[in-house]
């Protein structure tokens, strides 16, 4: 494992992500103090389960209760004379599918 200030890391960045490439894990410095882990990627993760998990598991983001489309009848959409009037039914249904 090596660590790198950010100004060395900015100077140097195409040499460190080789390091990176070959599997070697990179700390980012800032002023001595560890801020940052560069590390390569597995290629057989799933990026956008990874982001889903991470987030539910610290609370930023709430999943549906179910994988169903939210559609919107089409008489809302042809009431509807502004944006803003979409975008609260849009929300009021959002929420009521979180509940």
């Amino acid at each position: 494992m090596k660590s790198v200030g950010i100004k060395d890391l900015k100077n140097n960045l195409s040499s460190y992500l080789d390091f990176v490439r070959n599997g070697e894990t990179i700390i980012v410095l800032d002023r001595n103090i560890p801020i940052a882990e560069l590390k390569k990627l597995e290629k057989s993760l799933d990026l956008t389960q990874t982001f889903i998990q991470e987030s539910t598991s610290n609370n930023s983001m709430i999943p549906a209760k179910s994988k169903e489309l939210i559609t919107f009848p089409k008489s809302i959409l042809i009431k509807a004379k502004t944006k803003d009037q979409v975008s609260k039914t849009w929300k009021k249904t959002y929420l009521e599918d979180r509940d």
